[in-house]
């Protein structure tokens, strides 16, 4: 039996529309999305999903602190970027470029996240980010704690819809 354009054409609609509301459920449940880190120093490149469920599970730390972005003193909440970085391994890397869903990048060296105590915020004043609000991941510094942070080189830095870690 031959099946008319406007049938298929509904079958295709409704098949789009189930996909769509099944990934989002998908996404709704992880509370953010997966961050790809690529460890380019060894060859070949290694690379490794990190999973929302995966960022979630590790230990919350928190940061106040204002920003050039936000009002007042916001608190972000998430897991320090050292222990986001052990998920890929450990093998002494010097140099971090993050990589955002719209392709910003900026290389960062990894001695931050140890010296600054970095996170990667999901959560700001206790709500979890979304794209609208610069998530699902910031890259955050306690720019309030330490002098030296209060340089436009370290606001550069707060990457935000953190997609992507290459590390060097």
């Amino acid at each position: 039996m031959r099946v008319g354009f406007w049938q298929n054409g509904c079958l295709s609609l409704l098949v789009a529309a189930i996909a769509a509301m099944v990934l989002s459920a998908g996404y709704a449940r992880a509370e953010g999305g997966p961050i790809l880190i690529r460890d380019l120093s060894v060859s070949p490149p290694i690379e490794t999903l990190v999973s929302a469920e995966q960022i979630a599970a590790l230990e919350t730390q928190t940061i106040v602190t204002r920003t050039e972005f936000t009002d007042g003193e916001p608190r972000f909440d998430g897991p320090l970027m050292t222990d986001v970085l052990k998920l890929a391994g450990n093998r002494g890397w010097t140099t971090a470029r993050m990589i955002a869903a719209n392709d910003y990048s900026i290389e960062i060296p990894v001695s931050d996240f140890i010296s600054y105590g970095v996170i990667v915020a999901h959560s700001m004043n206790g709500k979890r980010l979304s794209r609208r609000d610069k998530g699902p991941y910031w890259l955050m510094y306690p720019l309030d704690r330490f002098a030296e942070l209060r340089d436009p080189v370290y606001n550069n830095r707060l990457i935000w819809q953190l997609v992507t870690i290459e590390l060097r």
